[in-house]
């Protein structure tokens, strides 16, 4: 019986024409791998100056040469007068993921309404434009203060109280450089307005929070990526013909900072496929092809987009590029500058698999 068995396992290999598998070749790695460099066809940069932070999980006050970002908070109150109060104050906290910065801030009050998912810079609500970018708001400030430690808390009284109520929100306006990070509704920790009167606490119910920011403008050729206002990085290689049909191991795609501006640590850079050809910072994409965590000071960056290239390969009229982008493009105010010309892809590839 054992000579049987062996007999039909030796037919079976001299026998089987069948090719070797994928799964075959990626589990006994003992095939060697050819890899190519593919020749940049272009690099640039989309960005969008609109952008609305209404869905931030952090609200971000602060400016340097590039930026500056105003919060803007407005509070639904009930239709009541308040008598005999205590306490007035308003509270932030501020998130510690961030680099700490002690600047100046003064408080206007907003002459028209505006929408948290609408609001930018230029406009106040999707379709409507402010007088003045950067917010309409009331000349005289209602306070001003320093913001240090781990909360902000701001008092007010019965007059500024009643002005609060008639207005239609509030916006907070760096004095000085430096920027501040404080948690947003959506991050958990919302700004809250507080009255308390014999020791009973009353909190006012948040009705929009959100940040606008202005920030630099790239020149088109320029490479860079960034959040807040967010900038897309788009790149696009050339496919060369001998990849056609062959199984991709790998494709490093790799490019070097030229300068940034970060107040955290790390960050996280994604690749997202074009799935039309390029138009602008909205332009079609797929989800995610990769995802990787950085140290905010690296020079080198290198990301492999494995998944991009094999999909060239098989349908290669889909070979549209692809953005790199930092990952949320609202969690932060943040940017890369990618020295021009350091874009470089090396494709690791397996020959077709041959016949046994």
């Amino acid at each position: 019986m054992k000579k049987c068995n062996l007999l039909l396992i030796l037919l079976f290999l001299y026998c089987n024409k069948l090719p070797i598998g994928e799964e075959e070749l990626d589990l006994r790695g003992d095939f060697d791998a050819y890899d190519i460099e593919l020749p940049v066809f272009n690099t640039f940069t989309e960005y969008n100056k609109y952008a609305c932070l209404g869905g931030s999980s952090n609200l971000i006050v602060g400016k340097n040469e590039e930026y500056e970002s105003r919060i803007l908070l407005k509070f639904d109150f009930p239709d009541s007068t308040y008598q005999g109060l205590d306490e007035i104050k308003l509270i932030l906290k501020r998130n510690d993921n961030f680099h700490r910065d002690t600047i100046n801030f003064s408080i206007h009050l907003v002459n028209v309404d505006f929408e948290e998912n609408g609001a930018n810079w230029y406009q106040r609500t999707n379709s409507e434009w402010w007088e003045n970018e950067g917010g309409d708001f009331q000349e005289d400030s209602i306070r001003a203060g320093e913001i240090a430690g781990d909360s902000l808390i701001i008092e007010f009284n019965y007059i500024e109280l009643e002005e609060i109520m008639a207005a239609d929100g509030m916006i907070m306006i760096p004095e000085d450089t430096g920027f501040v990070y404080f948690y947003s509704d959506e991050g958990g920790n919302a700004p809250q307005f507080i009255i308390e009167k014999n020791e009973v606490v009353s909190p006012i119910p948040l009705d929009v929070d959100c940040h606008i920011v202005t920030g630099t403008e790239p020149f088109f050729t320029d490479d860079w990526i960034g959040s807040g206002m967010p900038y897309r990085n788009h790149a696009k290689f050339v496919l060369d013909s001998v990849l056609i049909d062959k199984k991709v191991v790998y494709a490093d795609l790799t490019f070097e900072r030229e300068d940034y501006f970060v107040m955290r640590d790390s960050i996280e850079i994604v690749i997202r496929e074009l799935l039309e050809p390029i138009d602008d910072f909205n332009t079609t994409t797929g989800p995610l092809i990769a995802l990787e965590k950085f140290a905010a000071d690296d020079t080198l960056f290198s990301i492999d987009i494995a998944k991009h290239i094999q999909r060239v390969i098989e349908y290669p009229d889909s070979n549209f590029g692809i953005f790199i982008i930092f990952s949320p493009e609202n969690y932060d105010i943040a940017n890369l500058k990618i020295i021009s010309g350091s874009h470089s892809l090396k494709v690791g590839y397996i020959a077709p698999p041959e016949e046994r």
